[in-house]
């Protein structure tokens, strides 16, 4: 329940082949007074047509209804804008400007992209996953300066489970 009072949108996924159960009505309840869609997953096992009447919605309350099929990806695209339209308000999703303050920023935003072109160029290539390994921690150990996320210890630890040295 923390989780859903801090979410800024909260997708509450119900069984659209089982019809609204007592549950259902359970999760609502507890997304009331928080901006929610109602994901009405398994579209493909419902005989009926997606309700589109007000009257046929009103049973979501005045909560976005997407339907979806995780099995065949109906709606997904459908799902993804209407998520896009409530994180970036009516005019859909803003990309930031990606102005930086910081000179000292800027410079280990542009060592992070540089590895991450070469890393790029590196899967082109076909080149090894583990050297592909040290170009993505290139262009992590950059952002890490900024952000002090991740250490060099919790890198190394990744490379090291998912290869050999020295055999």
């Amino acid at each position: 329940m923390e989780a859903l009072a801090d979410a800024d949108l909260v997708l509450v996924v119900v069984d659209a082949s089982q019809g609204i159960t007592a549950q259902d009505q359970e999760l609502l309840a507890d997304a009331d007074n928080r901006p929610a869609i109602v994901v009405e997953n398994k579209c493909d096992l419902r005989a009926e047509k997606i309700p589109t009447s007000r009257k046929e919605r009103e049973k979501w309350g005045t909560r976005v209804s997407v339907a979806t099929s995780a099995l065949t990806g109906d709606g997904i695209a459908e799902l993804r804008a209407e998520i896009l339209r409530h994180v970036g308000g009516e005019a859909g999703a803003q990309t930031e400007s990606g102005f930086l303050t910081n000179v000292r920023h800027e410079g280990l935003i542009k060592g992070s992209l540089a590895a991450l072109d070469a890393a790029q160029r590196a899967v082109a290539g076909k080149v090894p996953h583990e050297m592909l390994l040290l170009d993505l921690y290139n262009a992590l150990r950059p952002l890490d300066a900024i952000t002090g996320a991740t250490t060099t210890d919790d890198i190394l630890n990744l490379i090291f489970s998912t290869f050999c040295i020295g055999k």
